[in-house]
């Protein structure tokens, strides 16, 4: 009888954890990260009234034994990582695991580990818990001086520093990255052109500029001295004609005549091609006022049937196709400046850059960059202008002593990371390096753990990787309190890493993850162990009872 006593017994205590662990579990409802924990029971050792025994000579069969338990035990409590939810909080610095992993913590002499992301900055500007002081750990480099962006982290210094309000100085602009696409449709530029309706022949070959105007196909009637052939139209620049006839006479030839309208037409170029046509081109490209007519004067003798030779428009006169482009770049002082490029087609796939700014910031000593060329297939292939090599501009800021160097970059030969010349529309984004002073104001934490400084002129500084990590048995950490969990043989020891490798979640900032008790399995672990409380009691109880008849039956 004493061992169904001592068997209720164990079947009240064992409930009586239960009752502990869910009762722990429903005062951690609203506790941050908190993990649930459940209870598992097993039986104890077994009394063996009679053993086994297998059958003889098959007559009888085996024997089974009698065994008779002596109650159960606490088998193990086990923590439920399960994902809790998160909760939006609107601080930069409260921070969730959205997937596996743990933030990684620091007291100074021993390491922990915790979901619960409820982090602040303290006096000295390091992330840490304010709860217990802990400081939140670091991974990598990030973050170290590395000769670029200004940097805040000591090597070898794991802690996150996060400098808000420090001033962050100028850096002066020397690189500036031209990338885009300067359509392969585009045109150059085009200077405006007319030539005569039809060419001058001679029994029907063409004539050169040794032919005699008497000696052509259309001379009806020989020039003499006295003649003259009238000269009308506008020179390129929309100015009339300097000449308004020339003298012809026997003598004459067709290349007295063009040289009669190239000084007609100063401002462009009048020659005879091969095929006996008059062709004026105006010496400047753009969009251009040049006619040209002539004919014979109403009182020559001679005459020229000059109604073929009409000047008619060959070309129309246009600007080159462009895209322009402006970026702001910064002087020694940090001051600002915008300053344009303009890429200009100049023949297929070669393009020159010409470099603007407005009077009032300075001068530019040195804004062409020639030649800019690309391969068949509209990658960009090198500099082939005047100056090979030299891609840079210089700059003459007003205030600054000395001038400033930028130098352009256009990509990567042969490569498409930089410019190109592709048939879709052009555009072009410039990216210089540089900027002004300012400050740092907003700490921003990407997805993936890194902590970024965001300075009020426009920086985005790296300032920290966050220390993430993971283990093989998260189960076998042992909680202490504090939402902190520490290492033990059996969660075997922590793999730290980047947030988003491994099987380490994503990082949620704003955001802190719940807990994921379950209310309505709770209380329904609730009920049960109350049931199973009551009944190892009633074990107890009735135990009791009988011992009492027994006793009754002495006297």
């Amino acid at each position: 009888m004493a061992n169904s006593l001592l068997t209720g017994i164990s079947g009240l205590r064992g409930h009586q954890k239960m009752l502990e662990v869910v009762g722990n579990n429903l005062a951690n409802l609203n506790s941050t990260a908190y993990k649930s924990s459940r209870v598992l029971f097993s039986d104890l050792m077994y009394e063996i009234q009679r053993g086994t025994s297998s059958s003889s000579s098959g007559l009888l069969g085996s024997v089974n034994s009698v065994q008779i338990g002596t109650g159960s035990r606490l088998a193990q409590v086990d923590l439920n990582f399960a994902q809790g939810n998160l909760e939006s909080t609107g601080n930069d610095t409260d921070l969730a695991l959205d997937g596996g992993g743990f933030f990684v913590a620091s007291s100074g002499e021993r390491t922990y580990f915790t979901r619960a992301g409820a982090f602040s900055l303290d006096e000295s500007g390091y992330l840490s818990d304010p709860a217990t002081g802990y400081l939140v750990k670091r991974f990598g480099t990030t973050g170290e001086p590395d000769g670029t962006l200004p940097a805040f982290q000591v090597a070898g210094d794991d802690r996150v520093y996060v400098p808000k309000g420090v001033s962050i100085p100028g850096q002066v602009s020397t690189q500036l990255s031209v990338k885009g696409n300067l359509s392969s449709t585009s045109t150059g530029p085009v200077a405006q052109q007319v030539i005569t309706n039809g060419p001058f022949l001679v029994a029907g070959l063409p004539a050169d500029l040794s032919t005699l105007l008497n000696d052509l196909d259309n001379n009806t009637t020989d020039y003499i001295g006295t003649d003259k052939i009238l000269i009308g139209g506008r020179k390129s620049d929309g100015s009339n004609a300097d000449i308004p006839e020339f003298s012809v006479g026997p003598t004459t030839t067709v290349g007295d005549l063009v040289a009669a309208l190239n000084t007609a037409f100063g401002g462009s170029t009048v020659t005879l091609d091969t095929l006996g046509n008059i062709v004026a081109t105006a010496n400047t490209t753009g969009p251009s006022f040049l006619t040209i007519a002539f004919s014979d004067g109403p009182t020559n003798t001679g005459r020229t049937d000059f109604e073929d030779q009409e000047m008619i428009l060959l070309s129309l006169g246009k600007l080159a196709d462009s895209v322009y482009q402006a970026a702001e770049v910064f002087d020694e002082s940090g001051a600002a400046h915008s300053v344009g490029l303009r890429l200009t087609k100049q023949a297929d796939q070669t393009w020159t850059l010409v470099a603007t700014m407005s009077p009032t910031e300075g001068t530019i000593l040195d804004s062409m960059v020639e030649g800019l060329s690309f391969q068949p297939n509209g990658s960009f292939a090198q500099i082939t202008g005047s100056g090979v090599g030299d891609s840079n501009i210089t700059l003459q800021f007003r205030g600054m002593p000395t001038p400033q160097t930028i130098n352009l970059t256009f990509g990567t030969p042969s490569q498409f990371d930089g410019l190109t010349s592709l048939g879709q529309a052009s555009s072009m984004e410039l990216t210089p390096d540089g900027y002004p002073p300012g400050e740092l104001a907003e700490v921003q934490v990407d997805t993936d753990g890194k902590v970024f400084g965001l300075a009020s002129n426009g920086l985005k500084i790296p300032l920290a990787q966050l220390a993430i990590a993971s283990f093989r048995n998260p189960d076998g950490l042992v909680a202490i309190g504090n939402n902190y969990y520490t290492s033990s043989l059996a969660s075997g020891n922590p793999d730290i890493g980047n947030a988003l490798s491994g099987s380490r979640g994503a990082v949620r900032a704003g955001q802190l993850e719940g807990s994921n008790v379950d209310l309505a399995l709770e209380f329904t672990r609730l009920i049960i162990a109350q049931r199973g409380f009551s009944a190892n009691a009633r074990t107890i109880t009735v135990t009791d009872e009988i011992l009492q008849e027994l006793t009754s039956i002495i006297r």
